[in-house]
């Protein structure tokens, strides 16, 4: 188990002095790595120019030659009994996508602003990049007091402009600190040339800020898993405790499944993992459960008692830095902690101008270099904290492709976006689940085979009900317990109470899922024959049996195939009367993005199906 590193960014406009603070901060605290002060010295000489503190940092030789830092680039350092690593991130606009990269992962920062030129554009722009990152420990750096004489007046004009506009932003600075990095005024010690300065130096500043491990300790249990392991007998389930602290014999939920176990032991290397009993934020951990539950990268592990949100829906203030807008056609990937999700755009609320503060609340899109709040949706549960409650867990980063377009956090969602993940149910409350006797292991070596469920999934009349009852049919000959849950036939009994609005629809796909989960855990094949036009509702079912457990199977073929086959009437009975609403002509079906099958049934034979998916499913349950 190791602590974290403190990671905070320095952020400005070009040329304000980023790299000299460093360079400096390095030198006067003894951490530059041997011989490289001794290499940017030669380097400088061989390149006739004068030798600069920032070159100390500019890792690529195409920065020196430019004059400018045009990359990320991490330094570590240890002073006391902290250690720190600095996140240089640039200030051109062009660059803006290297800065988001830093300062997603950053618990600090330090807001350049050059004394002789005064707040620009770029240094606005930069705090409302924090802001909306949730960046909290903030402290106002004024650069180059040695090209206005070191007059306090100009440190107090630019404090109180600059003042202003962070309090518009709801940031408080933890101090504004007059500095000349190239003279190594109040870097790290106090300046003798601005004795009106009272104030903390840069590195008071540092050792200032509260660890985000610190703070975290006293919030709600997070563990952000990262990987499963398997080890003799032992499952580790290895990851990052992001908030709160976890103890061998804790009780812990797991999400988004919702499933509880305990904790059985914390293991630790070289230790025995006997001799570690509890572990807290900001520490790498493996640990192992009491019971076995199924458990996935991008899960995260939390205190019953104060569990994260769990929702189809995540609402956020994003900074967009990708070179084409954000567009509700389009499709993204949230990554939260170790959870990645595929997401579009269901709302974009409002856009924000980040140098007029301008609200524009009628566009439908958001531009380069543009702030706004938008809400993303997705078919399988996001698992996050509202980032003013837990910071850690409630910031994300936006990707297009491979390409980082965007970063944000949390916020707290409208009403018509805080349906829990579980379709919209309370959450039952003083109750939890009952264990049975027999394991999913015992059942499997009595049967001979595990349990499984197939999901058929298509508009009206394209043969679900047939392959279904043919796919049961097959399995019995083969002497699997098997059973066929057919949508028309639940309609008479478990759904009897429910109509075929899209509220209807999901609800019935709800409770079959409940249902499927539950014959999957006794040990038999269920399949499932229901329309369930809904991504979130199919993905629900997943979620509960397990990846390894499901096999969705899309059945289509054309409307005008579908028309004249028409097996109950639903067709005739739309075209006669526009209320009856058929999923896929004038009611809502999501084509399944990434079935284990697809069939045109119009052009496939359904013992071409059965055969095709049997193939699929019997070595995974046998």
């Amino acid at each position: 188990m190791t602590a974290a590193a403190f990671p905070f960014v320095v952020v400005g406009h070009v040329d304000h002095g980023k790299s000299t603070l460093i360079g400096r901060l390095l030198a006067d605290t003894d951490s530059l790595p041997d011989g490289r002060l001794e290499k940017v010295q030669r380097i400088c000489q061989e390149q006739r120019k004068a030798f600069e503190y920032a070159f100390l940092l500019d890792a690529l030789e195409a920065e020196q030659l430019q004059g400018v830092t045009i990359d990320i680039t991490e330094v570590r350092f240890h002073w006391r009994d902290r250690t720190y690593v600095i996140i240089d991130a640039p200030g051109h606009k062009e660059f803006l996508k290297n800065m988001i990269t830093g300062a997603a992962h950053a618990e600090a920062a330090l807001l350049l602003i050059d004394a002789s030129e005064g707040v620009q554009e770029q240094t606005c722009r930069h705090a409302y990049l924090l802001s909306f990152l949730g960046v909290k420990n903030v402290a106002v750096v004024v650069s180059k007091m040695d090209l206005v004489g070191y007059d306090e007046r100009k440190f107090e004009a630019i404090r109180a402009d600059y003042g202003r506009f962070l309090a518009t932003l709801g940031v408080t600075p933890l101090a504004f600190v007059p500095i000349s990095a190239r003279d190594g005024e109040n870097v790290v010690t106090r300046s003798a040339r601005m004795p009106w300065h009272t104030g903390p130096s840069v590195l008071d500043v540092l050792e200032s800020f509260e660890p985000a491990e610190r703070r975290s300790a006293t919030h709600a249990l997070r563990l952000a898993v990262q990987d499963v392991y398997k080890f003799d007998e032992r499952r580790i389930i290895a990851g990052r405790i992001e908030s709160g602290r976890i103890a061998v014999g804790d009780e812990i939920e797991v999400w988004p499944s919702g499933h509880r176990a305990h904790v059985k032991s914390i293991e630790a290397w070289p230790e025995p993992a006997a001799a570690v009993r509890e572990a807290g934020a900001g520490m790498s951990v493996g640990i192992t459960l009491d019971y076995q539950l199924f458990v996935q990268r991008g899960d995260i592990v939390a205190d019953p008692a104060h569990p994260p949100t769990v929702s189809s829906f995540l609402a956020g203030n994003v900074f967009w830095i990708g070179r084409t807008p954000l567009e509700p056609s389009r499709r993204y990937k949230l990554k939260l902690a170790t959870l990645e999700r595929d997401a579009d755009v269901a709302q974009i609320p409002r856009v924000l101008s980040a140098v007029s503060l301008e609200v524009q609340t009628n566009r439908s899109n958001i531009g380069p270099n543009e702030a706004g709040e938008v809400v993303f949706r997705s078919a399988r549960p996001f698992v996050f904290d509202v980032a003013s409650d837990l910071p850690v867990t409630g910031r994300f980063v936006v990707l297009d492709g491979y390409d980082v377009v965007g970063g944000g956090i949390a916020i707290e969602a409208e009403e018509t976006y805080r349906r829990p993940y579980r379709l919209g149910l309370p959450r039952s409350e003083g109750i939890a689940p009952v264990r049975g006797g027999v394991t999913a292991a015992e059942r499997a070596a009595a049967y001979g085979h595990k349990g499984h469920v197939i999901w058929l999934t298509g508009m009206p009349g394209t043969g679900k009900s047939t392959v279904a009852r043919e796919l049961e049919r097959e399995l019995f000959r083969r002497h699997i317990k098997t059973f066929v849950l057919d949508g028309e036939n639940l309609r008479f009994g478990l759904s009897a109470d429910l109509d075929f609005t899209d509220a209807g629809r999901t609800e019935q796909s709800r409770r079959v899922a409940e249902v499927a989960a539950l014959f999957c855990a006794a040990g038999l094949t269920v399949i499932v024959a229901l329309i369930s036009p809904f991504h979130t509702v199919r993905e629900h079912a997943r979620e509960l049996v397990g990846d390894d457990h499901f096999t969705l199977v899309h059945l289509r073929a054309p409307v005008e195939h579908l028309q004249a086959r028409d097996p109950h009437g639903l067709y005739s009975r739309a075209l006669r009367d526009p209320s009856v609403r058929v999923p896929g002509v004038n009611a809502t079906y999501e084509v399944p993005a990434a079935p284990a099958f697809a069939f045109d049934t119009a052009l496939v034979p359904s013992e071409s199906v059965v055969e095709q998916v049997l193939q699929r499913v019997l070595p995974a349950i046998c």
